[in-house]
């Protein structure tokens, strides 16, 4: 699709940090965005405003995928947020290209959301120093094949990169959990609203 992609701070902070907890594995996990109605300027923007990690174990579990989707589209239907994208950190560092689970799970998402992404996270240059978004983000053409956005399309607040070092260089990446962690341990929160909350006090103090 043609819609240009803007990432907030807690969904490039999330899965940047989800894939630095285990360099050794493969991540996955889901990016949300707000619901659209109404109005031009939404029309032309898909706004995507967290991501939720999924796993470090086994990516391709059908079964716990399914699960995992469905309590994340009720959790946070409420809040008019819907399951906008995928994303992936292949466990090759240079290893870019969506596998059959990226492309599947991807298109699953697509049914539901004609601006649906998949996004690869480019292992090679996640670092404690980010100066751009170490990501590759596609959708699908009119013909049905995925194809990488131009970078001009996406869209990154410099300051979300500066909080994300931060976060890095603090470790906090060993605070993330995901829906593995959570299977093994119920109190593991897969929202991760300590980071959220993490990150809004960054943020305020950024801006003083």
């Amino acid at each position: 699709m043609s819609s240009d992609i803007t990432l907030e701070c807690p969904a490039i902070a999330k899965m940047l940090l989800h894939a630095a907890r285990y360099p050794q594995s493969a991540v996955s996990g889901i990016v949300l965005a707000q619901s659209r109605g109404g109005g031009d300027d939404s029309l032309n923007t898909v706004q995507l405003v967290d991501a939720i990690p999924l796993f470090h174990l086994h990516l391709s579990l059908a079964p716990m995928l399914e699960i995992a989707l469905t309590q994340i589209e009720q959790r946070f239907k409420s809040q008019g947020l819907i399951i906008a994208g995928y994303y992936q950190a292949n466990e090759h560092i240079r290893d870019t290209v969506p596998d059959f689970v990226a492309l599947k799970v991807a298109e699953k998402i697509a049914e539901n959301n004609n601006d649906a992404c998949l996004i690869m996270i480019d292992n090679k240059r996640l670092c404690l120093s980010l100066q751009t978004a170490p990501i590759i983000v596609s959708q699908l053409t009119s013909e049905g094949k995925w194809k990488s956005k131009d970078k001009s399309s996406i869209h990154v607040d410099p300051s979300y990169l500066e909080i994300t070092s931060q976060l890095l260089q603090r470790k906090v990446q060993h605070d993330v959990c995901d829906f593995d962690n959570h299977l093994d341990d119920l109190t593991c929160d897969w929202t991760n609203l300590q980071i959220n909350k993490l990150l809004d006090t960054l943020a305020a103090a950024s801006q003083d």
